[in-house]
């Protein structure tokens, strides 16, 4: 276990052993199937997808309203249309961190729903520069934008020149992100479990801007940074994944990889997603909602130790 004070001073500790599978965490599902008996009728299919667009859509929530300003929030840039319409006419294009601001909201109006490139979300009213028109909201988001951060080059170096390490540079941007972009509002709390001396996990609870919360995780097996964020659609930590890995620098292969996975994340309140697993790195998305009405998803980005 590494303890708590060295975890924090260096986030990258020194090489400990252990077997790579462990204490892997499996994205593994188990079903059982039943046969329906010959008299019982299968729901109708439109009953079905009325059923799917619904959890889509509670995935969805608004969190803002006409007034807010938001980002664009994906790295191919937005189209502003006449109308909530791909096939509508085009007024503008728009680039990655432009800003523009909300106009209408029609969340309730299922007219305006719609799933583009794996991404949910809806067609909102909005205004850019002098131009009004409706932009698919799946890749607009109130987040600050991640940037180039000033990380660690050497261990940035390091991680690209030895395979067991890939994915983890995604980790130091994430940890800048964090640091960067939601100044903390109180002191951090330490919590160390151990017993008879041993320690198990060591965290560090800060609470931060947004009401967001960071934990930074310790242990003799890795380490690892995670995000709580109440009042976030699942668009936005989609695509924030993907712009963490685009900021690190990660090779094409790495990238396209971080992409796929991305796509497959389930709309579904599910407590635990591992959405994507390396050799050394796992990227897991947690679902503390609890059955409330308001979503409250946690990234976590985890690194074992060598």
């Amino acid at each position: 276990m590494i303890p708590l004070a060295f975890r924090l001073s260096s986030p990258y500790p020194e090489q400990h052993s252990r077997a790579a599978s462990a204490t892997r965490i499996k994205n593994t599902t188990t079903s059982t199937h039943h046969k329906n008996p010959k008299n019982m009728k299968k729901p109708p299919i439109i009953i079905l997808a009325l059923f799917a667009l619904v959890q889509s859509t509670q995935a969805q929530q608004p969190n803002y309203q006409a007034g807010d300003t938001l980002n664009i929030f994906t790295i191919a840039g937005l189209k502003l249309r006449e109308s909530h319409s791909l096939s509508s006419r085009l007024l503008a294009s728009m680039k990655l961190g432009e800003k523009v601001v909300v106009q209408s909201v029609f969340q309730t109006d299922p007219k305006y729903f719609q799933v583009i490139e794996g991404f949910t979300g809806h067609w909102v009213k909005i205004q850019y520069d002098t131009l009004v028109g409706f932009a698919f909201d799946g890749f607009l988001s109130a987040l600050p934008v991640p940037r180039e951060y000033m990380i660690s080059k050497e261990r940035t170096a390091e991680i690209i020149q030895n395979d067991s390490y890939r994915g983890q540079q995604i980790e130091l941007v994430f940890q800048e992100y964090i640091k960067m972009e939601f100044p903390p509002v109180c002191e951090p709390v330490d919590y160390y479990n151990g017993f008879d001396g041993e320690g198990t996990h060591a965290m560090q609870l800060q609470k931060l801007s947004r009401d967001f919360t960071v934990i930074h995780h310790g242990g003799w097996e890795g380490w690892g940074t995670e995000l709580i964020m109440p009042k976030v659609r699942l668009s936005e930590i989609k695509n924030l994944i993907i712009l963490l890995a685009y900021r690190s620098g990660a090779d094409r292969t790495l990238f396209e990889e971080v992409k796929s996975a991305v796509k497959n994340i389930s709309e579904e309140r599910r407590p635990l997603q591992v959405i994507f697993t390396q050799q050394m790195f796992e990227v897991k998305l947690k679902n503390y909602s609890n059955g409330d009405a308001e979503l409250k998803w946690s990234l976590e980005l985890d690194c074992d130790a060598s």
